[in-house]
């Protein structure tokens, strides 16, 4: 009888470990189900170029999601990136079509977009307005000043500094029949691991998870609430301008109509790396995985040629079918 006690109590527990491993690292899990899942259905998909690809294409999706994460982590939202990402480009080449120097031209850009991430975190948390509608004036007010910068025209991006950025590899490995990896994809990894490493280890990352898990219970404990959720808004505008540079690089051109939509791609990107959109739970590491399965799921229905309206629409079903499995999650632990 006591063995048998013994065998039950152990086989609950294992099963107690496995339900804890698959929680959580369902994302990674995801993402190898997916190649697995595409790579049988395409002989394209997992193809060293095709995967070097996906990462060209999430790279500025991926770096906007670094700076949302931080402000869904805090309890709020940004629907202002895609066009600070604009303002930062935008800027960034009129300058340099009127004669600037790339580094004090990227500067000022970034200048900018780190300004309107400020302005963004002041009218939430000073002003006291709803983030949805704070960051929706902004995402307005922001592309409206964009275009009357550029004279709502195409602007290009000739400087050799950012036609290197594109371009520039690092040395194939013939033997494995493995291209270069881009330089923005090696940029986009760097971002992350600096990203991780400040949630992870510094007194700030610490103040973001409590302010996300229990406001009150942060101020009361002397988290500095306020200063800190301003940082995090001024830090999501930041990356933004991050990731104007690198559309400036990889497209060549500043066109009006850039940046726009990609709030709802980067929100998705975060949603799907786990981030609890309530606050306080969420590692910017998922995030990466989140923007990659997106662009995995995007790059599978593009290879089967399958209309950018249903890509569109299977991208909203992703979103809503991750915002019920976490609400799910939400509701078993409670």
């Amino acid at each position: 009888m006591r063995d048998s006690v013994v065998d039950v109590r152990r086989e609950g527990w294992s099963m107690g470990r496995l339900s804890r491993f698959v929680a959580n690292n369902s994302t990674a899990l995801v993402v190898v189900l997916l190649l697995v899942a595409f790579g049988l259905s395409s002989d394209k998909f997992l193809l060293p170029n095709n995967i070097f690809n996906i990462f060209r294409q999430m790279s500025v999706v991926a770096v906007l999601a670094i700076g949302m994460t931080l402000v869904i982590l805090i309890g709020g939202i940004d629907l202002s990136v895609g066009s600070v990402l604009f303002l930062a480009a935008g800027i960034t080449a009129v300058l340099l079509r009127d004669g600037m120097q790339p580094f004090p031209a990227i500067m000022i850009g970034l200048g900018a977009a780190t300004l309107a991430g400020f302005i963004t975190g002041l009218l939430v948390e000073v002003a006291g307005i709803s983030p949805v509608i704070a960051t929706l004036g902004m995402l307005i007010g922001v592309r409206g000043l964009a275009l009357v910068l550029m004279n709502n025209a195409q602007v290009r991006v000739t400087d050799p500094f950012f036609e290197w950025v594109a371009i520039t590899r690092t040395p194939p490995i013939p033997e494995l029949n493995m291209p270069g990896i881009p330089l923005i994809a090696l940029i986009v990894l760097a971002l992350y691991g600096l990203a991780g490493l400040v949630l992870r280890q510094t007194l700030f990352g610490r103040y973001i998870y409590a302010i996300g898990g229990n406001q009150t219970a942060a101020r009361l404990s002397g988290v500095p609430v306020l200063p800190v959720k301003v940082l995090a808004y001024t830090l999501c505008g930041l990356m933004s301008g991050v990731g104007g540079m690198l559309m400036a690089a990889s497209t060549g051109v500043i066109s009006p109509g850039l940046g726009a939509g990609s709030e709802f791609y980067t929100i998705a990107a975060v949603v799907l790396g786990g981030t609890r959109l309530s606050g306080g739970v969420g590692r910017v590491e998922k995030t990466l995985l989140g923007a990659f399965i997106l662009y995995m799921v995007l790059n599978f229905m593009t290879l089967r040629r399958i209309p950018a309206e249903w890509q569109q629409t299977a991208t909203g079903l992703l979103v809503l079918a991750a915002i019920v499995l976490d609400r799910l999650a939400q509701t078993r632990r409670a």
